[in-house]
């Protein structure tokens, strides 16, 4: 054949592109109801999904910090020692971590005693049970404390009226330990091997329907699942609000557990506040028994002097004459008992170990003010030391800044004394001469006067220590809650499970699985279905395809003269195209190949030419695959001699090694013979030349039987002696790698005028509708062809 006949063909085309977007979205569209079927699966599993999730409610309150100490504190100071404004944040976030400090939590827990949970047995999933289960259990506290593993106790109603049945499960030492007890009465205390745990009926309840589960949880690992359902942050650009939210399977649960926090939270605070008023308190109180003990000695000395001296009264007579320095000894009085109790404050700064709170008693302010603002930072380093560590820097400024208070409050104490001091002097010199008037006053009143102002020193004291201890407790009374509830506690959701959320998602994953499936199927096999996909990987030429026998006996001959069968139809459609090829009429010998075995070349070799032979044409099929011979087992014969006895030289003649086929009068077959040992030089012969010469001469078509060219090479040495090359390829069965086979051919030049012919397509299939060429073939009478039924046919021939 001339050069001028061979098609230009552009071999660069898409084989190698891992996905074909549009190869795949027909896939998709084809197994629509892989993707109904998936989706509504995903989407009844979400529904029961959906039914078995216990609904977790969010509990959300807002709470104001009224704190006027914690606002002082955010406000900016000129002091150099003053660390408040970086301390900011620090005690922002200090609040909230007392908030939900381990111990607060746990104090909620055994508040509401919900280490113990109760839930009624449901069909698909439990219902949680706060303050309406019928069914109460309780373990000793030290048990309790100690429990490693949760203890699970179901209690139901037994066959007899009155009397339960009880099943328990604990686990001991990695071993399960199950308990089962019919027909008992409550309370029963049941023995467990981690203690005894006493179940008894709730009075206000009425009586037990179904069956009830209780889990009974440390309480600490109960104050760590609670602890991580607490959310506590301050509101934006407010910072004395703050937002709590819990999140709980009962609503009511998590209103207790907010009312409860903050009421812990308040008591603490409470306590807080009256520290250093309790601890001033208890030094008054213990001055006041000092006092009066020494008040007491005062007065029983001044009944001893008077008896011992034979004084009735003098009274009179000792405010006459004390009327002239009644002044002075009244101040004296003062500083006396001022300078008294500044030195008892002293002696108690001076013992008192480090960072403790100081009492507050003494008449002069300045120092009364010094020693609260000692305290109230004592309190506050307390309570940073609460839910941090020592090694804080913020805590170490706090602490650096106290030494130095102590320090200054050690100087000011002095500097008070000092001044008593200097005011005492003062008062003993205008004493001095109020004494030379009572020159004249015998000894004994003088001595009656000593003990006198001894006694009146010792009074004042009193007093004053008596009025300061009122003042404290006013102050405990009217000590007020930081925290004040302004959102009460309010329930909302359910926030899980989110139906439309998982629903959705339940569709999207229903839709991608079978997505993904065929996406990875046509991935690690990249097969193609139809001639619409294959025309998207080559650019080489495709003739025709040949749709799939779907008969129950799959036959190796598929045409015949009174056959309309879909598939003879399509295999005289490809007999028509080769005719329509460049110089098609010419092209005699048709040389028909694969990339693989199993493609069906044989097949379509067979059917081709039995189309031929039924127009009338002398036809012959040579069995050119002689390595492994098939032909000839397709037309009932054997392959003991072919053309292989021919080119061999066995046979000189080759007309007796062609035998005629039963299927038409026109149609001949030449099989493929014995396997000879060295097939190519066989076909490089020069009784091959001469064996095509006489098929030319002799037959109006040759086809030509040969073996797949992606496995050996027979082919290409008797590529030369054809006119047109049909490459089989089967549909779900040829891979692209297939295609890179016939490619590099074409680059190679060793197929001249190729063609593909597409065996195998599933006409039938939705793949093959959405691809528009179902309409092509099937009528709405069920038949196929060109519109007409085997009937039809049969009647047109007429």
């Amino acid at each position: 054949m001339s050069e001028n006949t061979q098609p230009q063909i552009d071999t660069s085309s898409p084989v190698d592109e891992v996905v074909d977007t549009t190869g795949l979205l027909l896939d998709f569209l084809a197994h629509w109801k892989w993707f109904v079927l998936s989706a509504v699966a995903f989407l009844i599993g979400a529904y029961f999904y959906i039914a078995t999730i216990v609904p977790m409610y969010q509990v959300n309150a807002s709470i104001y910090l009224n704190n006027s100490e914690s606002q002082a504190k955010n406000a900016v100071s000129t002091d150099p020692y003053n660390t408040l404004v970086a301390m900011k944040n620090y005690i922002d976030q200090t609040e909230l971590e007392i908030l939900k400090s381990r111990n607060n939590v746990i104090d909620i827990v055994d508040s509401l005693n919900i280490a113990y949970s109760y839930w009624r047995e449901g069909n698909l999933r439990d219902i949680p049970l706060y303050g309406n289960n019928a069914v109460e259990a309780s373990l000793d506290s030290v048990s309790l404390s100690n429990l490693g593993d949760q203890i699970s106790i179901t209690v139901k109603n037994g066959s007899e009226d009155g009397t339960y049945d009880i099943t328990s499960a604990t686990w001991v030492n990695g071993a399960e330990d199950n308990r089962n007890i019919e027909n008992v009465t409550l309370p029963y205390d049941l023995e467990l091997p981690l203690g005894t745990v006493t179940l008894t009926r709730v009075s206000h309840i009425p009586e037990l329907t179904g069956t009830e589960k209780i889990y009974i949880r440390n309480p600490k690992s109960v104050a760590g699942a609670l602890s991580g359902a607490l959310h506590i942050a301050f509101a934006e650009n407010a910072p004395t609000i703050v937002r709590i939210g819990y999140t709980t399977p009962v609503i009511q649960e998590g209103v207790d557990v907010i009312n409860t926090l903050i009421d812990f939270y308040n008591r603490q605070i409470i306590e807080d506040k009256n520290r250093s008023a309790i601890q001033t308190e208890a030094f008054i109180l213990e001055r006041l028994v000092m006092i009066n003990d020494e008040l007491r000695d005062v007065e029983q000395r001044l009944l001893e002097y008077r008896q011992a001296h034979n004084i009735a009264n003098l009274d009179q007579q000792v405010s006459t004459s004390l009327s002239t320095k009644s002044n002075t000894e009244s101040q004296l009085v003062n500083v006396e008992a001022d300078m008294e109790m500044i030195k008892a404050i002293e002696n108690t700064v001076a013992r008192a170990n480090a960072y403790e709170l100081l009492p507050a008693a003494t008449t002069d302010q300045a120092l009364n003010q010094a020693i609260e603002a000692y305290n109230k930072k004592v309190t506050q380093l307390n309570r940073m030391l609460e839910s941090s560590t020592s090694d804080n820097p913020v805590v170490k400024s706090l602490q650096e800044e106290l030494t130095r208070d102590k320090s200054r409050l050690l100087l000011t104490i002095a500097s008070v004394k000092n001044g008593l001091n200097v005011r005492k002097g003062s008062i003993k010199t205008i004493e001095g001469r109020s004494a030379s008037q009572l020159a004249s006053l015998p000894p004994v009143d003088k001595g009656l006067q000593e003990i006198f102002r001894e006694q009146q020193v010792k009074v004042n004291i009193y007093t004053f220590l008596l009025q300061r201890r009122e003042e404290i407790a006013l102050q405990k009374t009217l000590a007020t809650p930081t925290a004040r509830l302004i959102d009460d506690p309010v329930g909302s959701g359910p926030v899980s499970p989110k139906p439309m959320s998982i629903y959705l998602m339940a569709l999207l994953l229903g839709l991608a699985l079978p997505a993904a499936i065929i996406f990875l199927k046509r991935l690690f096999f990249p097969v193609f279905k139809d001639q619409e996909e294959l025309q998207r990987l080559t650019n080489v030429p495709i003739l025709g395809e040949i749709s799939a026998d779907t008969s129950k006996e799959a036959k190796p001959i598929v045409v015949g003269a009174n056959v309309a069968t879909p598939i003879a139809e399509l295999f005289r459609l490809l007999r028509n195209n080769i005719g329509f090829t460049k110089n098609g009429i010419d092209k005699k010998v048709i040389l028909i190949t694969s990339s693989i075995s199993g493609e069906g070349k044989t097949f379509v070799a067979t059917n081709l030419a039995i189309t031929y032979a039924l127009t009338g044409k002398k036809v012959v099929v040579v069995g050119m695959d002689i390595r492994r011979p098939v032909l000839a087992h397709q037309f009932g014969l054997t392959n003991q001699e072919g053309v292989t006895t021919f080119l061999s030289g066995q046979v000189n003649d080759i007309t007796k090694l062609i035998h005629q086929s039963k299927e038409s009068e026109n149609l001949y077959i030449l099989p493929a013979g014995p396997v000879p040992p060295n097939p190519n030089e066989l076909l490089l012969s020069d009784n091959m030349s001469r064996m095509m010469d006489q098929l030319r001469n002799d037959f109006d078509y040759v086809i030509l039987d040969t073996a797949p060219i992606g496995v050996i090479s027979d082919s290409f040495l008797i590529i030369p002696h054809s006119d047109i090359q049909l490459y089989v390829s089967r549909a779900g069965y040829s891979t692209k790698s297939c295609l890179k086979v016939l490619h590099q051919a074409v680059r190679d030049n060793r197929l001249h005028d190729p063609y593909i012919v597409l065996n195998g397509v599933d006409i039938t299939s939705n793949s093959y509708t959405y691809r528009k060429y179902g309409h092509y073939y099937h009528t709405s009478n069920g038949s196929y062809g060109y519109g007409y039924s085997s009937e039809n046919h049969k009647e047109k021939k007429k």
